[in-house]
Protein backbone atom coordinates (compact mmCIF):
# COMPACT_ATOMS: atom_id res chain seq x y z
CA UNK A 1 0.00 0.00 0.00
CA UNK A 2 1.28 3.46 -0.87
CA UNK A 3 2.18 5.72 2.06
CA UNK A 4 -0.13 8.61 2.91
CA UNK A 5 0.26 11.54 0.54
CA UNK A 6 -0.05 15.11 1.82
CA UNK A 7 -1.15 17.85 -0.57
CA UNK A 8 0.09 21.08 0.97
CA UNK A 9 1.36 24.62 0.64
CA UNK A 10 4.92 24.86 1.92
CA UNK A 11 4.49 28.25 3.60
CA UNK A 12 1.10 27.73 5.29
CA UNK A 13 0.67 27.39 9.06
CA UNK A 14 -2.43 25.17 8.64
CA UNK A 15 -0.35 22.86 6.47
CA UNK A 16 2.48 22.96 8.98
CA UNK A 17 0.05 21.56 11.53
CA UNK A 18 -0.62 18.50 9.36
CA UNK A 19 3.08 18.03 8.57
CA UNK A 20 3.98 18.26 12.25
CA UNK A 21 1.37 15.65 13.22
CA UNK A 22 2.70 13.23 10.60
CA UNK A 23 6.29 13.82 11.68
CA UNK A 24 5.55 13.66 15.41
CA UNK A 25 3.93 10.26 14.97
CA UNK A 26 6.76 9.09 12.72
CA UNK A 27 4.38 8.21 9.88
CA UNK A 28 6.23 7.70 6.62
CA UNK A 29 4.45 9.82 4.03
CA UNK A 30 4.95 11.64 0.76
CA UNK A 31 4.30 15.33 0.17
CA UNK A 32 3.04 17.08 -2.91
CA UNK A 33 3.43 20.86 -2.81
CA UNK A 34 0.79 22.81 -4.72
CA UNK A 35 0.83 26.35 -6.08
CA UNK A 36 -1.59 28.72 -4.32
CA UNK A 37 -4.41 29.63 -6.66
CA UNK A 38 -3.52 27.00 -9.23
CA UNK A 39 -4.27 24.23 -6.75
CA UNK A 40 -8.03 24.68 -6.91
CA UNK A 41 -9.01 22.27 -9.75
CA UNK A 42 -7.12 19.33 -8.21
CA UNK A 43 -8.26 19.93 -4.64
CA UNK A 44 -11.87 20.63 -5.61
CA UNK A 45 -12.00 17.44 -7.67
CA UNK A 46 -10.72 15.43 -4.69
CA UNK A 47 -12.67 17.08 -1.87
CA UNK A 48 -15.40 19.38 -3.20
CA UNK A 49 -13.73 22.40 -1.57
CA UNK A 50 -10.66 24.54 -2.24
CA UNK A 51 -8.47 24.35 0.86
CA UNK A 52 -5.37 22.43 1.79
CA UNK A 53 -3.98 20.47 3.55
CA UNK A 54 -5.47 17.33 2.08
CA UNK A 55 -4.27 13.87 3.09
CA UNK A 56 -4.73 10.91 0.76
CA UNK A 57 -4.99 7.71 2.80
CA UNK A 58 -5.43 5.02 0.20
CA UNK A 59 -9.03 5.32 -0.98
CA UNK A 60 -9.81 7.80 1.80
CA UNK A 61 -9.28 11.55 1.38
CA UNK A 62 -9.22 13.80 4.45
CA UNK A 63 -9.37 17.59 4.10
CA UNK A 64 -8.51 20.08 6.83
CA UNK A 65 -5.76 20.04 9.45
CA UNK A 66 -8.17 19.29 12.31
CA UNK A 67 -9.69 16.28 10.54
CA UNK A 68 -6.26 15.08 9.44
CA UNK A 69 -5.02 15.17 13.02
CA UNK A 70 -7.97 13.10 14.26
CA UNK A 71 -7.63 10.64 11.36
CA UNK A 72 -3.96 10.13 12.21
CA UNK A 73 -4.83 9.71 15.87
CA UNK A 74 -7.29 6.98 14.91
CA UNK A 75 -4.93 5.15 12.58
CA UNK A 76 -1.73 5.65 14.62
CA UNK A 77 -2.71 6.10 18.28
CA UNK A 78 0.86 6.33 19.58
CA UNK A 79 2.43 8.64 20.37
CA UNK A 80 -0.88 10.19 21.31
CA UNK A 81 -1.69 13.80 20.54
CA UNK A 82 -5.24 13.85 21.95
CA UNK A 83 -5.66 12.82 25.61
CA UNK A 84 -7.83 9.80 26.34
CA UNK A 85 -9.26 11.22 29.58
CA UNK A 86 -12.58 12.88 28.64
CA UNK A 87 -12.04 16.17 30.48
CA UNK A 88 -8.57 16.68 29.05
CA UNK A 89 -9.70 15.59 25.60
CA UNK A 90 -12.51 18.16 25.64
CA UNK A 91 -10.11 20.90 26.69
CA UNK A 92 -7.51 19.92 24.07
CA UNK A 93 -10.03 19.92 21.24
CA UNK A 94 -11.56 23.21 22.41
CA UNK A 95 -8.16 24.92 22.43
CA UNK A 96 -7.32 23.44 19.04
CA UNK A 97 -10.59 24.84 17.70
CA UNK A 98 -9.87 28.28 19.19
CA UNK A 99 -6.44 28.55 17.61
CA UNK A 100 -7.70 27.16 14.29
CA UNK A 101 -10.73 29.43 13.98
CA UNK A 102 -9.87 32.59 15.93
CA UNK A 103 -6.10 32.99 15.84
CA UNK A 104 -5.08 31.35 12.56
CA UNK A 105 -7.20 33.58 10.28
CA UNK A 106 -5.82 36.71 11.95
CA UNK A 107 -2.15 35.76 11.70
CA UNK A 108 -2.68 34.53 8.13
CA UNK A 109 -4.15 37.92 7.20
CA UNK A 110 -1.22 39.69 8.82
CA UNK A 111 1.29 37.48 7.01
CA UNK A 112 -0.23 37.97 3.56
CA UNK A 113 -0.85 41.68 4.15
CA UNK A 114 2.92 42.14 4.39
CA UNK A 115 3.47 40.35 1.07
CA UNK A 116 0.66 41.52 -1.20
CA UNK A 117 2.10 45.03 -1.76
CA UNK A 118 5.32 43.42 -3.06
CA UNK A 119 4.39 41.23 -6.06
CA UNK A 120 7.89 40.00 -6.87
CA UNK A 121 8.62 38.99 -3.30
CA UNK A 122 5.14 37.49 -3.02
CA UNK A 123 5.74 35.37 -6.12
CA UNK A 124 9.11 34.19 -4.81
CA UNK A 125 7.53 33.17 -1.50
CA UNK A 126 4.44 31.48 -2.97
CA UNK A 127 6.40 29.49 -5.57
CA UNK A 128 9.28 28.50 -3.32
CA UNK A 129 10.59 25.12 -4.44
CA UNK A 130 9.06 25.33 -7.92
CA UNK A 131 10.78 25.99 -11.20
CA UNK A 132 11.71 29.48 -12.43
CA UNK A 133 9.18 29.02 -15.24
CA UNK A 134 6.33 28.40 -12.80
CA UNK A 135 7.47 31.37 -10.74
CA UNK A 136 7.40 33.58 -13.84
CA UNK A 137 3.91 32.34 -14.76
CA UNK A 138 2.59 32.84 -11.24
CA UNK A 139 4.02 36.34 -11.12
CA UNK A 140 2.34 37.20 -14.41
CA UNK A 141 -0.97 35.82 -13.13
CA UNK A 142 -0.66 37.63 -9.81
CA UNK A 143 -2.84 40.65 -10.69
CA UNK A 144 -5.66 38.25 -11.58
CA UNK A 145 -5.09 35.86 -8.66
CA UNK A 146 -4.80 38.65 -6.09
CA UNK A 147 -8.43 39.78 -6.21
CA UNK A 148 -10.20 36.45 -5.51
CA UNK A 149 -7.42 35.43 -3.14
CA UNK A 150 -7.87 38.53 -0.98
CA UNK A 151 -11.66 38.24 -1.19
CA UNK A 152 -11.69 34.59 -0.07
CA UNK A 153 -9.43 35.43 2.86
CA UNK A 154 -11.38 38.55 3.81
CA UNK A 155 -8.15 40.47 3.40
CA UNK A 156 -8.30 44.25 3.18
CA UNK A 157 -6.94 47.22 5.11
CA UNK A 158 -9.66 47.15 7.77
CA UNK A 159 -9.44 43.39 8.39
CA UNK A 160 -5.65 43.61 8.64
CA UNK A 161 -6.00 46.48 11.14
CA UNK A 162 -8.45 44.48 13.27
CA UNK A 163 -6.21 41.42 13.13
CA UNK A 164 -3.28 43.46 14.41
CA UNK A 165 -5.41 44.87 17.22
CA UNK A 166 -6.37 41.33 18.29
CA UNK A 167 -2.85 39.93 18.14
CA UNK A 168 -1.83 40.89 21.66
CA UNK A 169 -5.05 39.34 22.95
CA UNK A 170 -4.23 36.09 21.18
CA UNK A 171 -0.86 36.01 22.90
CA UNK A 172 -2.55 36.88 26.20
CA UNK A 173 -4.85 33.87 25.81
CA UNK A 174 -1.99 31.54 24.90
CA UNK A 175 0.07 32.62 27.89
CA UNK A 176 -2.91 32.40 30.26
CA UNK A 177 -3.76 28.85 29.17
CA UNK A 178 -0.28 27.42 29.79
CA UNK A 179 -0.18 25.12 32.79
CA UNK A 180 2.57 24.49 35.36
CA UNK A 181 3.89 21.73 33.09
CA UNK A 182 4.60 24.25 30.35
CA UNK A 183 1.94 22.66 28.16
CA UNK A 184 -1.61 23.72 27.40
CA UNK A 185 -3.28 20.46 28.46
CA UNK A 186 -1.99 18.01 31.04
CA UNK A 187 1.62 17.04 31.50
CA UNK A 188 2.76 16.39 27.94
CA UNK A 189 2.88 17.82 24.45
CA UNK A 190 -0.31 17.31 22.48
CA UNK A 191 -2.73 18.55 19.86
CA UNK A 192 -3.40 21.89 21.55
CA UNK A 193 0.31 22.70 21.82
CA UNK A 194 1.01 21.58 18.26
CA UNK A 195 -1.86 23.66 16.91
CA UNK A 196 -1.02 26.82 18.84
CA UNK A 197 2.67 26.65 17.94
CA UNK A 198 2.05 25.84 14.27
CA UNK A 199 -0.53 28.61 13.91
CA UNK A 200 1.83 31.22 15.33
CA UNK A 201 4.53 30.32 12.80
CA UNK A 202 2.69 32.53 10.31
CA UNK A 203 4.50 35.47 11.88
CA UNK A 204 7.20 33.91 14.10
CA UNK A 205 8.89 31.38 11.77
CA UNK A 206 11.21 29.46 14.15
CA UNK A 207 14.39 28.10 12.53
CA UNK A 208 12.95 24.57 12.77
CA UNK A 209 10.04 25.44 10.43
CA UNK A 210 10.74 23.07 7.52
CA UNK A 211 10.37 25.61 4.68
CA UNK A 212 12.18 28.88 5.45
CA UNK A 213 10.91 32.01 3.76
CA UNK A 214 13.08 33.50 1.02
CA UNK A 215 15.37 36.26 2.23
CA UNK A 216 14.97 39.12 2.70
CA UNK A 217 11.54 39.19 4.30
CA UNK A 218 9.20 42.12 3.75
CA UNK A 219 10.10 44.86 6.20
CA UNK A 220 6.55 44.85 7.53
CA UNK A 221 6.79 41.15 8.42
CA UNK A 222 10.14 41.67 10.16
CA UNK A 223 8.64 44.52 12.18
CA UNK A 224 5.59 42.44 13.06
CA UNK A 225 7.69 39.53 14.32
CA UNK A 226 9.93 41.85 16.31
CA UNK A 227 6.90 43.48 17.93
CA UNK A 228 5.93 40.19 19.62
CA UNK A 229 9.29 38.38 19.81
CA UNK A 230 9.82 39.28 23.46
CA UNK A 231 6.50 37.89 24.64
CA UNK A 232 6.41 34.74 26.76
CA UNK A 233 4.09 33.17 24.19
CA UNK A 234 6.59 33.73 21.39
CA UNK A 235 9.36 32.17 23.49
CA UNK A 236 7.06 29.24 24.20
CA UNK A 237 6.45 28.68 20.46
CA UNK A 238 10.17 28.63 19.80
CA UNK A 239 10.64 26.19 22.71
CA UNK A 240 7.96 23.84 21.37
CA UNK A 241 9.76 23.77 18.03
CA UNK A 242 13.13 23.07 19.61
CA UNK A 243 11.78 20.31 21.84
CA UNK A 244 9.09 18.65 19.74
CA UNK A 245 9.30 19.44 16.03
CA UNK A 246 11.69 16.57 15.47
CA UNK A 247 12.74 15.00 12.20
CA UNK A 248 10.69 14.79 9.05
CA UNK A 249 9.01 11.48 8.19
CA UNK A 250 8.65 12.41 4.52
CA UNK A 251 9.79 9.73 2.08
CA UNK A 252 10.50 10.09 -1.66
CA UNK A 253 7.55 9.86 -4.02
CA UNK A 254 7.06 6.96 -6.29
Amino acid sequence: MAPPNLLHFRVSHYNEKARWALDFKGIAHTREALLPGLHIPRVRWLTGQNKVPVLELGDRVVAGSDRILLALEELHPEPALVPAEPRLRERALALEHFFDTEVAPDVRRLFWWTYLPEPDRCAEMATMGFSPTLRWLWRRAFPVLKVPFARNMGLHAESARRARERLDGHFDRLEAELGPSGYLVGERFGAADLTAAAVMTAILRPPEFPYPLPEPWPEALVALRESVAGRAGARWVRDMYVRHRGRSSEVPRG
